[in-house]
């Protein structure tokens, strides 16, 4: 009879654990990601900008004239100094990593994550939603050459900067940390993170300054 007792525990513990395990995976495939719904929010937040805004600044000729059809029809025929190119970006990416490195430092780095994640988000819709409605699914597909492949790299050193930070990630994170923290090689895997983020990021910019120009050559044809 204590046999069958215990059986029983055993299995209702088993079926207790398989359905707490069904519980988190369904609450985690139907609940949106907290990272994609604040890129989103900052994405609408930007298309909303841009209606309230951007439309009368379209009607009274107030955008950039870099934007205009015939500027980027000449990127075409147009010779980027790649010296020159190569020190503004340069500098003006390392600065971004500077500023992110020094986010993931502070106290408030989870904030700054999401700050940081809804403010591209919010640039993104306003420069999508402006080309869009000047050139319809031109303007749709060169917002998305302008990005290409050179964001993929930075998205990805912003992921792996802040993956720590994100809500959801941050416990898993400390128990994995508590186990791993009195190892040997704690100092070689952060060592080798740091070497994988600057490889990323200068592989981002080399790909900012040879490849997404090439490619902007070539979508430019659209608007002759």
């Amino acid at each position: 009879m204590d046999r069958f007792h215990q059986n029983v525990d055993n299995t209702s513990n088993c079926v207790n654990n398989e359905s707490v395990k069904y519980h988190k995976i369904y609450y985690r495939n139907a609940v949106p990601d907290s990272r994609v719904l604040v890129f989103l929010t900052g994405f609408c937040l930007g298309m909303v900008f841009f209606y309230l805004s951007g439309i009368k600044l379209i009607g009274g000729q107030c955008l950039p004239s870099a934007l205009s059809v015939d500027s980027i029809a000449k990127l075409h025929d147009f010779d980027f100094n790649a010296a020159g190119l190569f020190e503004y970006v340069t500098y003006m990416r390392l600065g971004q990593l500077a500023f992110l490195l020094i986010c993931t430092t502070s106290f408030l780095r989870g904030a700054f994550s999401y700050a940081i994640l809804g403010w591209g988000g919010f640039e993104l819709g306003v420069m999508m939603f402006t080309l869009v409605y000047q050139y319809g699914l031109k303007g749709l597909l060169l917002s998305v050459m302008l990005l290409i492949p050179h964001g993929i790299f930075f998205l990805a050193v912003f992921l792996l900067l802040f993956h720590k930070h994100w809500i959801g990630d941050e416990k898993a994170y400390h128990n994995c940390g508590v186990i791993t923290e009195s190892r040997s090689h704690n100092k070689f895997t952060k060592l080798k993170k740091a070497v994988v983020i600057l490889t990323l990021w200068f592989t981002g910019i080399l790909s900012e300054i040879y490849i997404n120009p090439e490619i902007i050559k070539k979508i430019s044809l659209l608007f002759e």
